[in-house]
């Protein structure tokens, strides 16, 4: 199966997001954390086309003053500051920047850094990773880390590519004893789409998103397979999947 990238992942992200409701929880758990603040900047890590950043930061308008995204997708960086060049105007103090965490170095420092899903993509030790994060916080600064949980629409992920669940991070964060509060996001994912014709675009957009490959190159017969997987794990009488996620604030 060949990787989701590139373009054709912003389009699968953008089905998968209009299918969750997840996203609204997690602005709902961010907002008294975020608003407040004198002065709020925020790197997010992973930024992509911005699918949770300009909700995030039409939340917080009147408050943020600076935002940096960070992501390796070079189409989504494109697409992200042309959004918020639209949204907000030439005015807003805004980076968009193409490069890994990993490769990423500022002397700026943040109130808020940002991980939506994408703290279990970093390859290496994930400990120097959450230490970069605090080193880039200003005074009372928070590191927010967006996590899957096990289960529900993440078992796929679980059972082919196992990164790092909001179990492990528990785990390492214990073990380091690095201070942090946890919050469970119950979300559902609402797979309807895959229930229709197996050709359907959005479909297909919405199960390479799911598998993380481009489900394009499949045969139908094998697409097939994958949507009878997920169907398989919606709730009795419904075509909802808990999409679990747990918020930790270091």
């Amino acid at each position: 199966m060949i990787p989701l990238s590139g373009e054709y992942y912003v389009e699968c992200n953008e089905v998968f997001r209009r299918s969750t409701n997840q996203a609204e929880h997690m602005l709902a758990e961010m907002s008294p954390i975020a608003k407040g603040r004198s002065d709020l900047s925020i790197l997010s890590v992973g930024s992509g086309a911005g699918l949770f950043e300009i909700p995030m930061l039409q939340m917080l308008e009147g408050e943020i003053k600076r935002f940096v995204g960070v992501d390796v997708n070079e189409h989504a960086c494109r697409v992200l500051r042309a959004k918020l060049h639209g949204e907000f105007g030439a005015s807003f103090d805004f980076e968009v920047v193409n490069r890994s965490f990993q490769d990423y170095r500022t002397d700026r420092r943040f109130e808020i850094v940002l991980f939506n899903h994408t703290f279990e993509y970093l390859d290496g030790d994930r400990l120097s990773w959450i230490q970069k994060s605090r080193e880039l916080l200003a005074e009372a600064g928070n590191v927010l880390i967006f996590s899957p949980n096990r289960g529900g629409i993440n078992k796929f992920y679980e059972e082919v590519f196992a990164p790092c669940f909001s179990d492990d991070l528990e785990q390492l964060l214990t073990l380091t004893d690095i201070d942090h509060s946890t919050t469970t996001i119950d979300a559902e994912c609402d797979v309807t789409l895959l229930a229709g014709q197996d050709d359907d675009p959005e479909l297909i957009r919405l199960l390479s998103f799911l598998t993380q490959a481009d489900c394009r190159e499949l045969s139908s017969t094998r697409r097939r397979e994958f949507v009878d997987y997920y169907l398989s794990l919606s709730k009795a009488e419904t075509l909802m999947i808990p999409h679990p996620a747990t918020l930790f604030v270091l």
